[in-house]
């Protein structure tokens, strides 16, 4: 028994990834009853299937198979099979994704991804990065990596019929990614209030962060600032970034260009009205709250390298250190 179709949803990274598969987890029985299997196999968190893409970047073959089979043994009768997992945007060689489907005897493949502007996810997904690993590049290093992501959608377009669409909440059905990604899918939408499942880290609490990075601290573990950000609305903010380097950059995007051929001028959001970072104001009560709520201590030379690393948060091709 196997699949007449099959949807992938790719992601990409922060683009309401996490909600959406918290929705498509709970809705999991309501999903079968209309036809959809979201299965369990494969996502080791019950809510998206990481599990998979893992397997495939190690190029477990076993471990795939072995999923692919527990995947079937889940079938009731269901003609359809959604995965989802926006670490499926990481795989470079897609071959065991191929054969993964083959071997689910796929019909018809659908692959669902969301993307957004250079800028808008660039600020959004650096603020990730630094959130979620060790790493701590200036903004303008992490932002100038982009190149046209062209070569991404050739290579999704050898696995099915890649369907594209921006991610801007102007644009999506109500405002929202899971009524929109029902639309796009036929999948029945069943509104609940989930919120925000993942908030990237924002204001003195990314500058925090970074430097806690730099430094090596320990101790300091995402669940903690998840919560802080969710609590707090300054601690998940973004940053300012000027129109005039806004403009420097999206003039020369490779990103955007390759965007623009898929789905035209993407909307062009600006950040002026955020505050500079690091906020100076409040910046030594905001790690002593922050060192509070964490469990976490911070010490002098922590502190005087955040008030003088304006420069780690200004977009200009003249900081790339």
């Amino acid at each position: 028994m196997t699949f007449k179709n099959v949807t992938l949803h790719i992601g990409r990274h922060k683009s309401g990834t996490s909600s959406l598969q918290h929705w498509l987890g709970l809705n999991r029985e309501t999903l079968a009853d209309n036809g959809v299997l979201y299965p369990l196999s494969g996502a080791s968190n019950q809510i998206a299937h990481h599990q998979i893409a893992e397997a495939l970047k190690q190029n477990a073959t076993q471990d795939v198979m072995a999923i692919a089979e527990d995947i079937l043994k889940e079938r009731k009768g269901q003609e359809t099979l959604l995965l989802s997992s926006e670490a499926f945007q990481n795989l470079e060689d897609l071959d065991g994704m191929k054969n993964m489907l083959a071997h689910l005897g796929a019909e018809n493949v659908t692959v669902i991804c969301y993307v957004r502007e250079h800028l808008d996810y660039a600020v959004s997904a650096y603020r990730q990065l630094v959130h979620a690993q060790t790493k701590s590049p200036s903004f303008s290093k992490y932002c100038f990596r982009f190149h046209s992501i062209a070569p991404f959608f050739q290579r999704w377009r050898s696995v099915g019929d890649l369907q594209l669409a921006l991610y801007h909440r102007d644009l999506l059905k109500n405002g929202d990614i899971i009524e929109d990604f029902c639309e796009k899918t036929g999948l029945p939408f069943k509104e609940m209030h989930l919120g925000d499942r993942n908030p990237s880290i924002g204001g003195n609490l990314l500058v925090y962060k970074l430097f806690a990075n730099r430094l090596g601290m320990e101790g300091l573990t995402y669940a903690a600032m998840r919560e802080l950000a969710l609590a707090e609305p300054r601690f998940r903010s973004a940053f300012f970034v000027s129109d005039e380097a806004a403009a420097s950059l999206r003039a020369n995007s490779k990103y955007n260009a390759s965007i623009e051929v898929e789905l035209g001028l993407p909307p062009l959001k600006s950040w002026e009205k955020y505050r500079k970072l690091p906020d100076l104001e409040t910046l030594e009560s905001d790690f002593e709250h922050i060192s509070e709520a964490t469990r976490t201590q911070f010490d002098e030379e922590m502190l005087t390298k955040a008030k003088r690393s304006q420069r780690v948060f200004v977009l200009s091709p003249d900081v790339l250190q």
